[in-house]
Protein backbone atom coordinates (compact mmCIF):
# COMPACT_ATOMS: atom_id res chain seq x y z
CA UNK A 1 0.00 0.00 0.00
CA UNK A 2 1.07 3.65 0.24
CA UNK A 3 4.75 4.27 0.96
CA UNK A 4 5.57 5.62 4.42
CA UNK A 5 7.20 9.03 4.42
CA UNK A 6 9.64 9.64 7.24
CA UNK A 7 8.57 12.28 9.71
CA UNK A 8 11.05 15.10 10.07
CA UNK A 9 12.32 15.11 13.62
CA UNK A 10 12.81 18.51 15.20
CA UNK A 11 14.26 19.29 18.57
CA UNK A 12 14.98 22.52 20.35
CA UNK A 13 18.55 22.93 21.45
CA UNK A 14 18.44 23.29 25.17
CA UNK A 15 20.34 26.39 26.29
CA UNK A 16 20.51 26.34 30.06
CA UNK A 17 19.75 29.86 31.38
CA UNK A 18 22.55 31.20 33.54
CA UNK A 19 20.07 32.14 36.26
CA UNK A 20 18.98 28.50 36.52
CA UNK A 21 22.59 27.38 36.67
CA UNK A 22 23.22 29.81 39.47
CA UNK A 23 20.20 28.52 41.36
CA UNK A 24 21.65 25.01 41.19
CA UNK A 25 24.81 26.07 43.05
CA UNK A 26 27.20 25.10 40.29
CA UNK A 27 30.90 25.48 41.01
CA UNK A 28 32.14 28.86 39.68
CA UNK A 29 34.73 27.36 37.32
CA UNK A 30 32.19 25.02 35.75
CA UNK A 31 29.58 27.77 35.64
CA UNK A 32 32.00 29.94 33.70
CA UNK A 33 32.86 27.10 31.32
CA UNK A 34 29.20 26.37 30.64
CA UNK A 35 28.46 30.05 30.07
CA UNK A 36 31.42 30.49 27.69
CA UNK A 37 30.55 27.31 25.81
CA UNK A 38 26.97 28.44 25.38
CA UNK A 39 28.10 31.79 23.96
CA UNK A 40 30.49 30.04 21.58
CA UNK A 41 27.76 27.68 20.44
CA UNK A 42 25.31 30.51 19.87
CA UNK A 43 27.90 32.29 17.75
CA UNK A 44 28.43 29.11 15.70
CA UNK A 45 31.89 28.25 17.03
CA UNK A 46 31.21 24.64 17.92
CA UNK A 47 34.86 23.66 18.12
CA UNK A 48 35.54 26.30 20.78
CA UNK A 49 32.42 25.26 22.70
CA UNK A 50 33.47 21.61 22.63
CA UNK A 51 37.05 22.38 23.71
CA UNK A 52 35.86 24.56 26.58
CA UNK A 53 33.55 21.85 27.86
CA UNK A 54 36.09 19.06 27.43
CA UNK A 55 38.64 21.02 29.45
CA UNK A 56 36.05 21.48 32.21
CA UNK A 57 35.42 17.73 32.58
CA UNK A 58 38.43 17.37 34.89
CA UNK A 59 36.94 19.98 37.22
CA UNK A 60 33.76 17.96 37.86
CA UNK A 61 33.44 14.99 40.17
CA UNK A 62 31.61 11.80 39.22
CA UNK A 63 27.94 11.96 40.28
CA UNK A 64 27.97 15.75 40.55
CA UNK A 65 25.60 18.27 39.03
CA UNK A 66 28.63 19.89 37.40
CA UNK A 67 29.54 16.73 35.49
CA UNK A 68 25.92 16.17 34.45
CA UNK A 69 25.66 19.72 33.06
CA UNK A 70 28.96 19.50 31.16
CA UNK A 71 28.02 16.16 29.60
CA UNK A 72 24.57 17.47 28.78
CA UNK A 73 26.02 20.54 27.06
CA UNK A 74 28.50 18.37 25.13
CA UNK A 75 25.50 16.38 23.92
CA UNK A 76 23.80 19.48 22.53
CA UNK A 77 27.00 20.73 20.93
CA UNK A 78 27.24 17.35 19.20
CA UNK A 79 23.64 17.72 18.01
CA UNK A 80 24.46 21.13 16.56
CA UNK A 81 27.40 19.51 14.75
CA UNK A 82 25.11 16.66 13.56
CA UNK A 83 27.32 14.19 15.38
CA UNK A 84 24.40 12.12 16.58
CA UNK A 85 26.16 9.01 17.94
CA UNK A 86 28.34 11.24 20.14
CA UNK A 87 25.28 13.22 21.21
CA UNK A 88 23.55 10.01 22.29
CA UNK A 89 26.56 8.98 24.30
CA UNK A 90 26.90 12.34 26.10
CA UNK A 91 23.18 12.63 26.91
CA UNK A 92 23.13 9.09 28.26
CA UNK A 93 26.10 9.93 30.49
CA UNK A 94 24.48 13.13 31.71
CA UNK A 95 21.22 11.37 32.56
CA UNK A 96 23.10 8.56 34.31
CA UNK A 97 24.38 11.11 36.87
CA UNK A 98 20.74 11.48 38.02
CA UNK A 99 21.37 15.06 39.09
CA UNK A 100 19.45 17.10 36.52
CA UNK A 101 16.23 18.89 37.31
CA UNK A 102 13.24 16.55 36.67
CA UNK A 103 11.73 18.66 33.89
CA UNK A 104 15.12 19.14 32.23
CA UNK A 105 15.90 15.44 32.47
CA UNK A 106 12.54 14.58 30.86
CA UNK A 107 13.26 16.91 27.96
CA UNK A 108 16.70 15.37 27.57
CA UNK A 109 15.20 11.88 27.44
CA UNK A 110 12.66 12.98 24.82
CA UNK A 111 15.44 14.54 22.75
CA UNK A 112 17.48 11.39 23.22
CA UNK A 113 14.57 9.35 21.84
CA UNK A 114 14.55 11.52 18.73
CA UNK A 115 18.28 11.02 18.29
CA UNK A 116 17.90 7.26 18.62
CA UNK A 117 15.17 7.30 15.98
CA UNK A 118 17.35 9.34 13.64
CA UNK A 119 20.00 6.63 14.07
CA UNK A 120 17.35 3.98 13.30
CA UNK A 121 17.57 2.58 16.82
CA UNK A 122 13.80 2.38 16.92
CA UNK A 123 13.42 -0.19 19.67
CA UNK A 124 15.49 1.89 22.14
CA UNK A 125 13.64 5.05 21.17
CA UNK A 126 10.27 3.37 21.65
CA UNK A 127 11.20 2.05 25.10
CA UNK A 128 12.32 5.52 26.16
CA UNK A 129 9.15 7.17 24.86
CA UNK A 130 6.92 4.55 26.48
CA UNK A 131 8.64 5.16 29.81
CA UNK A 132 8.01 8.88 29.51
CA UNK A 133 4.42 8.25 28.41
CA UNK A 134 3.78 6.32 31.60
CA UNK A 135 5.07 9.25 33.65
CA UNK A 136 3.14 11.97 31.79
CA UNK A 137 1.22 12.33 28.52
CA UNK A 138 3.34 12.83 25.43
CA UNK A 139 2.89 15.87 23.23
CA UNK A 140 1.63 15.38 19.69
CA UNK A 141 5.10 15.44 18.10
CA UNK A 142 6.37 12.85 20.54
CA UNK A 143 3.38 10.60 19.87
CA UNK A 144 4.13 10.92 16.16
CA UNK A 145 7.69 9.81 16.84
CA UNK A 146 6.49 6.78 18.79
CA UNK A 147 4.20 5.84 15.90
CA UNK A 148 7.13 6.08 13.52
CA UNK A 149 9.24 3.84 15.73
CA UNK A 150 6.59 1.13 16.03
CA UNK A 151 5.85 1.35 12.32
CA UNK A 152 9.50 0.90 11.42
CA UNK A 153 9.67 -2.05 13.80
CA UNK A 154 6.64 -3.63 12.13
CA UNK A 155 4.66 -3.49 15.40
CA UNK A 156 1.52 -2.18 13.71
CA UNK A 157 -0.78 -3.31 16.51
CA UNK A 158 0.92 -0.78 18.80
CA UNK A 159 1.34 1.89 16.13
CA UNK A 160 -2.24 2.02 14.84
CA UNK A 161 -3.99 3.21 18.04
CA UNK A 162 -1.34 5.89 18.51
CA UNK A 163 -1.64 7.02 14.88
CA UNK A 164 -5.40 7.26 15.37
CA UNK A 165 -4.74 9.52 18.35
CA UNK A 166 -2.60 11.73 16.10
CA UNK A 167 -5.29 12.29 13.47
CA UNK A 168 -8.01 12.76 16.07
CA UNK A 169 -5.91 15.36 17.86
CA UNK A 170 -5.12 17.26 14.67
CA UNK A 171 -7.92 17.73 12.15
CA UNK A 172 -5.40 19.11 9.68
CA UNK A 173 -3.00 16.18 10.00
CA UNK A 174 -0.93 15.63 6.89
CA UNK A 175 -2.05 13.01 4.37
CA UNK A 176 0.95 10.90 5.36
CA UNK A 177 -0.81 9.93 8.60
CA UNK A 178 -3.86 8.63 6.80
CA UNK A 179 -1.67 6.84 4.27
CA UNK A 180 0.20 5.31 7.18
CA UNK A 181 -3.06 4.18 8.81
CA UNK A 182 -4.23 2.67 5.54
CA UNK A 183 -0.94 0.84 5.04
CA UNK A 184 -0.60 -0.48 8.59
CA UNK A 185 -4.24 -1.61 8.73
CA UNK A 186 -3.73 -3.40 5.42
CA UNK A 187 -0.61 -5.14 6.73
CA UNK A 188 -2.65 -6.29 9.74
CA UNK A 189 -5.27 -7.74 7.39
CA UNK A 190 -7.81 -5.18 8.64
CA UNK A 191 -9.09 -4.28 5.19
CA UNK A 192 -12.37 -2.72 6.31
CA UNK A 193 -10.48 -0.49 8.75
CA UNK A 194 -8.03 0.46 6.00
CA UNK A 195 -10.95 1.32 3.72
CA UNK A 196 -12.38 3.70 6.32
CA UNK A 197 -9.11 5.65 6.46
CA UNK A 198 -8.83 5.56 2.68
CA UNK A 199 -12.23 7.28 2.55
CA UNK A 200 -10.69 10.22 4.41
CA UNK A 201 -8.02 10.56 1.73
CA UNK A 202 -10.67 10.28 -0.96
CA UNK A 203 -12.77 12.98 0.70
CA UNK A 204 -9.71 15.23 0.84
CA UNK A 205 -8.73 14.60 -2.78
CA UNK A 206 -11.80 13.42 -4.70
CA UNK A 207 -10.25 14.25 -8.07
CA UNK A 208 -7.43 11.72 -7.71
CA UNK A 209 -8.29 8.46 -9.52
CA UNK A 210 -5.76 6.47 -7.49
CA UNK A 211 -7.76 7.10 -4.30
CA UNK A 212 -10.90 5.67 -5.93
CA UNK A 213 -9.00 2.63 -7.18
CA UNK A 214 -7.41 2.02 -3.79
CA UNK A 215 -10.70 2.36 -1.92
CA UNK A 216 -12.41 -0.09 -4.27
CA UNK A 217 -9.50 -2.49 -3.88
CA UNK A 218 -9.67 -2.35 -0.08
CA UNK A 219 -13.45 -2.83 -0.07
CA UNK A 220 -12.99 -5.81 -2.33
CA UNK A 221 -10.28 -7.23 -0.04
CA UNK A 222 -12.68 -6.77 2.87
CA UNK A 223 -15.23 -8.90 1.02
CA UNK A 224 -17.65 -6.06 0.34
CA UNK A 225 -17.88 -6.49 -3.42
CA UNK A 226 -21.07 -4.45 -3.77
CA UNK A 227 -19.41 -1.48 -2.07
CA UNK A 228 -16.35 -1.90 -4.30
CA UNK A 229 -18.52 -1.90 -7.41
CA UNK A 230 -20.46 1.12 -6.14
CA UNK A 231 -17.19 2.99 -5.55
CA UNK A 232 -16.04 2.22 -9.07
CA UNK A 233 -19.39 3.33 -10.48
CA UNK A 234 -19.13 6.67 -8.68
CA UNK A 235 -15.58 7.06 -9.98
CA UNK A 236 -16.74 6.25 -13.49
CA UNK A 237 -19.64 8.70 -13.31
CA UNK A 238 -17.31 11.32 -11.87
CA UNK A 239 -15.04 11.11 -14.89
CA UNK A 240 -12.09 9.65 -13.03
CA UNK A 241 -10.85 7.98 -16.18
CA UNK A 242 -11.15 4.41 -14.93
CA UNK A 243 -10.88 1.99 -17.85
CA UNK A 244 -12.25 -1.48 -18.33
CA UNK A 245 -8.69 -2.69 -17.89
CA UNK A 246 -8.63 -1.09 -14.41
CA UNK A 247 -11.76 -3.01 -13.45
CA UNK A 248 -10.56 -6.28 -14.94
CA UNK A 249 -7.26 -5.83 -13.07
CA UNK A 250 -9.14 -5.42 -9.79
CA UNK A 251 -10.79 -8.79 -10.40
CA UNK A 252 -7.40 -10.27 -11.32
CA UNK A 253 -5.93 -9.04 -8.03
CA UNK A 254 -8.42 -11.18 -6.13
CA UNK A 255 -7.56 -14.18 -8.25
CA UNK A 256 -3.83 -13.65 -7.71
CA UNK A 257 -4.48 -13.35 -3.99
CA UNK A 258 -6.03 -16.83 -4.04
CA UNK A 259 -9.60 -15.60 -3.58
CA UNK A 260 -11.58 -16.79 -6.64
CA UNK A 261 -14.92 -16.56 -4.84
CA UNK A 262 -14.33 -12.90 -4.01
CA UNK A 263 -13.17 -12.33 -7.59
CA UNK A 264 -16.38 -13.87 -8.90
CA UNK A 265 -18.53 -11.78 -6.56
CA UNK A 266 -16.74 -8.63 -7.69
CA UNK A 267 -17.04 -9.47 -11.38
CA UNK A 268 -20.72 -10.29 -10.88
CA UNK A 269 -21.26 -6.90 -9.20
CA UNK A 270 -19.38 -5.04 -11.94
CA UNK A 271 -21.49 -6.73 -14.60
CA UNK A 272 -24.67 -5.98 -12.67
CA UNK A 273 -23.66 -2.32 -12.38
CA UNK A 274 -22.97 -2.34 -16.14
CA UNK A 275 -19.45 -1.13 -15.53
CA UNK A 276 -18.24 -4.02 -17.65
CA UNK A 277 -20.04 -5.37 -20.72
CA UNK A 278 -21.82 -8.70 -20.30
CA UNK A 279 -20.06 -10.29 -23.25
CA UNK A 280 -19.27 -13.93 -23.78
CA UNK A 281 -15.67 -13.60 -22.63
CA UNK A 282 -16.63 -12.13 -19.25
CA UNK A 283 -19.50 -14.55 -18.78
CA UNK A 284 -17.03 -17.35 -19.34
CA UNK A 285 -14.65 -15.71 -16.88
CA UNK A 286 -17.41 -15.53 -14.28
CA UNK A 287 -18.33 -19.18 -14.80
CA UNK A 288 -14.67 -20.19 -14.56
CA UNK A 289 -14.27 -18.25 -11.31
CA UNK A 290 -17.31 -19.90 -9.74
CA UNK A 291 -15.88 -23.26 -10.81
CA UNK A 292 -12.46 -22.40 -9.39
CA UNK A 293 -14.13 -21.30 -6.15
CA UNK A 294 -15.96 -24.67 -6.04
CA UNK A 295 -19.29 -22.90 -5.77
CA UNK A 296 -21.04 -25.56 -7.80
CA UNK A 297 -24.51 -24.08 -7.71
CA UNK A 298 -23.38 -20.77 -9.16
CA UNK A 299 -20.94 -22.44 -11.55
CA UNK A 300 -23.67 -24.75 -12.81
CA UNK A 301 -26.06 -21.87 -13.36
CA UNK A 302 -23.38 -19.82 -15.11
CA UNK A 303 -22.37 -22.60 -17.52
CA UNK A 304 -26.00 -23.48 -18.21
CA UNK A 305 -26.75 -19.85 -19.12
CA UNK A 306 -23.73 -19.73 -21.40
CA UNK A 307 -24.51 -23.05 -23.08
CA UNK A 308 -28.15 -22.17 -23.69
CA UNK A 309 -27.07 -18.85 -25.17
CA UNK A 310 -24.21 -20.06 -27.36
CA UNK A 311 -25.06 -23.76 -27.94
CA UNK A 312 -21.29 -24.39 -28.05
CA UNK A 313 -20.12 -27.91 -27.18
CA UNK A 314 -17.37 -26.43 -24.96
CA UNK A 315 -19.98 -24.78 -22.72
CA UNK A 316 -22.21 -27.87 -22.64
CA UNK A 317 -19.27 -30.04 -21.66
CA UNK A 318 -18.30 -27.68 -18.81
CA UNK A 319 -21.85 -28.02 -17.51
CA UNK A 320 -21.71 -31.76 -18.05
CA UNK A 321 -18.51 -32.00 -16.00
CA UNK A 322 -20.28 -30.48 -13.00
CA UNK A 323 -23.24 -32.82 -13.43
CA UNK A 324 -20.82 -35.75 -13.65
CA UNK A 325 -19.13 -34.72 -10.39
CA UNK A 326 -22.50 -34.37 -8.68
CA UNK A 327 -23.89 -37.63 -10.07
CA UNK A 328 -26.86 -36.05 -11.87
CA UNK A 329 -26.98 -38.87 -14.40
CA UNK A 330 -30.24 -38.11 -16.16
CA UNK A 331 -29.41 -34.44 -16.59
CA UNK A 332 -25.91 -35.40 -17.67
CA UNK A 333 -27.28 -37.54 -20.51
CA UNK A 334 -29.51 -34.68 -21.68
CA UNK A 335 -26.60 -32.23 -21.60
CA UNK A 336 -24.30 -34.61 -23.48
CA UNK A 337 -26.90 -35.02 -26.16
CA UNK A 338 -26.97 -31.26 -26.67
CA UNK A 339 -23.15 -31.15 -26.75
CA UNK A 340 -23.09 -33.40 -29.84
CA UNK A 341 -23.84 -30.58 -32.24
CA UNK A 342 -20.57 -29.20 -33.60
CA UNK A 343 -18.38 -31.32 -31.30
CA UNK A 344 -14.88 -32.25 -32.41
CA UNK A 345 -13.76 -35.87 -32.65
CA UNK A 346 -11.97 -35.56 -29.32
CA UNK A 347 -15.10 -34.07 -27.72
CA UNK A 348 -17.28 -36.82 -29.21
CA UNK A 349 -14.98 -39.42 -27.67
CA UNK A 350 -15.36 -37.74 -24.28
CA UNK A 351 -19.14 -37.55 -24.74
CA UNK A 352 -19.34 -41.30 -25.42
CA UNK A 353 -17.17 -42.03 -22.38
CA UNK A 354 -19.36 -39.94 -20.07
CA UNK A 355 -22.54 -41.38 -21.54
CA UNK A 356 -21.20 -44.81 -20.64
CA UNK A 357 -20.57 -43.68 -17.04
CA UNK A 358 -24.06 -42.23 -16.77
CA UNK A 359 -25.90 -45.27 -18.20
CA UNK A 360 -23.88 -47.64 -16.05
CA UNK A 361 -24.70 -45.61 -12.95
CA UNK A 362 -28.39 -45.52 -13.79
CA UNK A 363 -28.45 -49.28 -14.36
CA UNK A 364 -26.64 -49.93 -11.07
CA UNK A 365 -29.10 -47.76 -9.18
CA UNK A 366 -32.21 -49.25 -10.74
Amino acid sequence: MGAFRSIVLVWALLFMPTTLLAQQAVAPAVFSALNNAQKAQQSGDLTSARNTLTAALDKAAEGSIELALIQQRLGYVAIAAEQYPQAIDWLNKALAQDRLDADVARQDRLNLAQLLAVQERYSEAARLLETERRNAPLELEQTQLLVQCYSRMGEYGKAIPLAEQVVKADAGADDVWYQLLVGMSYEQGQYARAAQWQKVLLKRHPARPEHWRQLAGLQSQAGDQRAAAATLRLAHEGGMGLTRADLDNLVALQVNAGAPWQAARLLEALLAQQLLPTDTARQERLAQLWTLARDRDRARAAWAALANGSNKPDHWLRLANIQLEEGDWSELLTTLQRAQNGASNQQRQLIRQWEGYARSAIENNS
